[in-house]
């Protein structure tokens, strides 16, 4: 699993007096709610799904609607956002971008799902992910302890998809089947037919215009004045085909 796309803070260092003082802030995000709709842009973080439980909390109607653009983020919070969706049975409407701990765990929680025109989707490992490829993501001084909290993480992410009555290995047939599209086109992630994501639990899906995007340029700007120290990076994703004839 490529890491790039679950960090959870972005480093921005401020000039105060006359010492470097380093400050954290949390990526730029947008969290809101118009009419019956949660609108959620950007990572997937403690804090920003704190604030949309918040906002539909405080909401004056029901909300059935989650209108997602993220990364992805951090996989123990993506969990715990995607029971709030199946709790709350939301429809979630893909606006331009779902991948990594969205795809995992967003998607497979949806009453329904409604990909925009120009979107992309994206999966690419989940706890289930061989050790081995943690393992490259992890320095070696601090494997022992991850790997006590990947463990207790391997069984809450097991419950989650046991409850919203998804195949688990969703978020990892790209890595284990044989000729898997990520490894010969070398993206950042895989999607599914439809057929197939119907298989492995997730149904009643719209995929709107031509098609899923196969790349896109994403920026972390959302809800953010000064967007001068965000880069828009490419995120790529391949289409894996025929995961039930392999």
């Amino acid at each position: 699993m490529k890491l790039r796309f679950m960090s959870a803070l972005v480093p921005l260092f401020s000039l105060v007096g006359c010492q470097n003082i380093a400050t954290f802030y949390p990526p730029a995000y947008k969290v809101l709610v118009v009419g019956d709709t949660l609108v959620y842009d950007g990572m997937i973080t403690g804090e920003t799904v704190l604030e949309a439980m918040r906002v539909v909390r405080e909401s004056n109607k029901p909300i059935k609607t989650l209108k997602i653009t993220s990364t992805g983020g951090e996989m123990s919070v993506g969990i715990e956002f995607g029971y709030f969706v199946k709790e709350h049975d939301l429809i979630v409407e893909v606006s331009e971008l779902c991948f990594s701990s969205c795809a995992n765990y967003i998607l497979p929680a949806a009453k329904s799902v409604v990909i925009n025109t120009n979107s992309l989707i994206g999966w690419h490992g989940g706890t289930k992910q061989s050790d081995e490829l943690w393992e490259l993501s992890v320095p070696k001084k601090d494997r022992a302890e991850f790997k006590a909290y990947l463990n207790r993480l391997r069984i809450k992410e097991t419950a989650f998809f046991g409850y919203v009555g998804v195949d688990q290995q969703i978020t990892s047939y790209g890595q284990t089947i044989e000729n898997s599209c990520q490894v010969s086109q070398k993206t950042d992630g895989w999607y599914y037919s439809i057929e197939d994501l119907n298989r492995m639990g997730i149904r009643d899906i719209t995929v709107k215009g031509t098609g899923l995007l196969n790349e896109i340029s994403y920026k972390h700007d959302s809800g953010q004045m000064d967007t001068t120290n965000f880069k828009g990076g490419k995120i790529t994703s391949c289409l894996l085909e025929n995961v039930f004839d392999s």
